[in-house]
């Protein structure tokens, strides 16, 4: 078969499959009810917009990944795509795998509450509101054509999700971050390797709605907005984008030089998933390849069972967060002087 008819394959079982989600997706909204009602102990708890949760969910699961896959393996290949290298089952993409198992299934959820000592469950509607209680200043963007506040939202994301990434970069919160980078080998799935314990997170997750005041809806788009960018940049897709990935949304082949090993030749640049914040402040690299070595100079166990290496990682952060505020750590003591010959 030749590589045409492998990609117009391809294309062929994406489009039935489509057609299958789409056929599930009426029936769903035909069938299953908008709310429900169950006691639990003796207290009922009720359950609305079911479809709207369903649909949010099942959007990312069902349409984007498997899209993301599609489009990458028409695009690279089978011996090139993430599809691949998750049969194959390959240590760093298990590990990826792993991840989507354990957000998906909210486990992760639970330790972001414990691990963040509950700062994780701020929303941003409820500050903005404590915000114009206090203030009385209020900007709502609720009014505005959902595009609008959705392309808005965007943008203020991005510049949040910039600062929180370098962040992410520096000493003490690096540890934590670290196990994103630790993939030695990018799978679309390494969007979702990420340590329950990012505290900066929580900054980009409700400053958007704090400062626009936008409608749930707009905020959902967002998030699949944003997740649809993070498993595209990924990818093993070879482009850059052009233009585009040069100003509007990071590339893969951008991307992939941010996670690149050996930062001595490169440092660190491309944190956001627009670029323009990278020119602003001085973080763009220029272009990159997917030959590059990517992954850190940490060993990692890589493989489905994650938890040792989660585990290592918060307390090594706790370590050098103790170390960086102890008062009573003694300075560094300054080079001794060379005897000139």
């Amino acid at each position: 078969m030749s590589s045409i008819q492998k990609r117009v394959a391809v294309i062929s079982a994406f489009a039935a499959y489509l057609a299958l989600l789409g056929l599930g997706w009426q029936a769903l909204m035909h069938w299953a009810p908008d709310q429900m009602a169950c006691t639990v102990l003796g207290h009922t708890v009720k359950i609305a917009n079911l479809h709207h949760k369903v649909l949010s969910r099942g959007l990312e699961l069902g349409l984007l990944i498997p899209s993301v896959l599609a489009v990458e393996l028409a695009l690279t290949g089978w011996a090139d795509s993430s599809l691949h290298r998750l049969l194959a089952r390959t240590p760093s993409s298990l590990s990826d795998a792993a991840s989507v198992l354990l957000w998906q299934t909210r486990i992760m959820s639970g330790l972001i509450v414990l691990t963040t000592f509950g700062a994780a469950l701020l929303s941003g509607v409820w500050l903005h509101d404590r915000i114009v209680a206090m203030t009385g200043l209020s900007l709502s963007a609720a009014s505005w054509p959902l595009i609008v506040q959705v392309a808005v939202l965007f943008l203020v994301f991005t510049f949040f999700d910039y600062w929180n990434h370098r962040i992410d970069h520096s000493h003490y919160f690096w540890p934590l971050h670290r196990f994103h980078h630790s993939a030695d080998d990018f799978c679309v799935l390494t969007a979702v390797r990420t340590h329950p314990a990012m505290f900066t997170g929580v900054i980009t997750a409700v400053m958007p709605a704090v400062v626009l005041g936008a409608s749930p809806e707009a905020i959902v788009d967002l998030g699949l907005l944003t997740a649809l960018v993070r498993y595209v940049i990924h990818s093993r897709i070879e482009s850059d984008f052009g233009w585009i990935g040069r100003y509007v949304v990071q590339s893969p082949t951008h991307h992939r030089l941010h996670h690149i090993l050996d930062i001595s030749q490169s440092p660190v640049g491309h944190f956001s998933l627009a670029p323009i914040w990278d020119h602003l402040f001085g973080t763009w690299r220029g272009p990159a390849d997917q030959s590059l070595v990517i992954g850190v100079d940490t060993p990692y166990r890589h493989g489905a069972w994650i938890g040792p290496d989660l585990w290592r990682d918060y307390a090594e952060f706790w370590r050098e967060l103790a170390r960086g505020l102890n008062p009573f750590k003694a300075a560094p003591r300054p080079a001794p002087a060379s005897t000139p010959s």
